[in-house]
């Protein structure tokens, strides 16, 4: 391995956006998970209900975690993006004086 690294902007900034649809789809998917809940609670009792109600409370700290994470790494995606958009300008800049 040589140590040198070449990046694109424009993947990093894919990553970001597909980071940001991550977050949103997971969102999405806890409001049915709860809904799901509500719905099953209303008609069904006893161990089925509790057990698929727990299940659903494990996936919701999962699926927030997840959230949180891919929040996370867009935003840091999006800085280094911004890095990498300055450092290019800057060096043209450099080079055109």
């Amino acid at each position: 391995m040589s140590g040198k690294h070449e990046y694109e902007t424009g993947d990093i900034r894919g990553l970001e956006s597909a980071l940001k649809q991550l977050q949103g789809y997971c969102a999405d998917l806890q409001v049915q998970a709860m809904a799901a809940t509500t719905a099953v609670t209303g008609q069904w009792q006893g161990i089925a209900s509790t057990e698929f109600v727990a299940s659903v409370q494990t996936w919701q700290v999962g699926a927030t975690v997840l959230t949180a994470h891919a929040e996370f790494l867009a935003q840091w995606a999006g800085e280094a993006a911004t890095q990498y958009e300055q450092a290019q300008s800057s060096m043209k800049s450099s080079w055109a004086g």
